[in-house]
């Protein structure tokens, strides 16, 4: 009985090591597993944070909250997912309707220099 219980321990503990070693080295469930980042000029329109990266797309950034506001104007790294948002686009008397806009979901940011950089 002895031998079979170590035979079936040594043979299962590798079952259970190696999700765990690919959870810890971000593989597969780490936080920065598939970030995307966007490098560019952090501005704000109506209340609402863009990044205008060096090709001159303009993306729409959510989330990440006031800590944005520190960066207005400087050059910045975004990391972060893609992601949509919902807008309602109903008027007065017409049928509600919605748009999904794409944005960019925030994650963090990196400060790279305290002015944008010129086209």
């Amino acid at each position: 009985m002895p031998k079979i219980l170590m035979l079936a321990t040594v043979l299962l503990l590798p079952a259970f090591w190696l999700p765990a070693q690919q959870g810890e080295s971000g593989q597969t469930a780490g936080k920065s597993s598939n970030l995307t980042t966007i490098e560019g000029c952090l501005s704000i329109l109506s209340g609402q944070y863009f990044v205008t990266d060096g090709s001159g797309t303009k993306h729409e950034l959510s989330g990440y909250g006031n800590k944005l506001k520190a960066y207005i104007g400087h050059q910045v790294q975004i990391a972060g997912k893609p992601a949509v948002k919902t807008v309602e686009s109903t008027t007065y008397g017409a049928a509600s309707s919605a748009e999904e806009v794409p944005v960019f979901d925030v994650k963090s940011v990196k400060d790279i220099a305290n002015t944008c950089k010129a086209k």
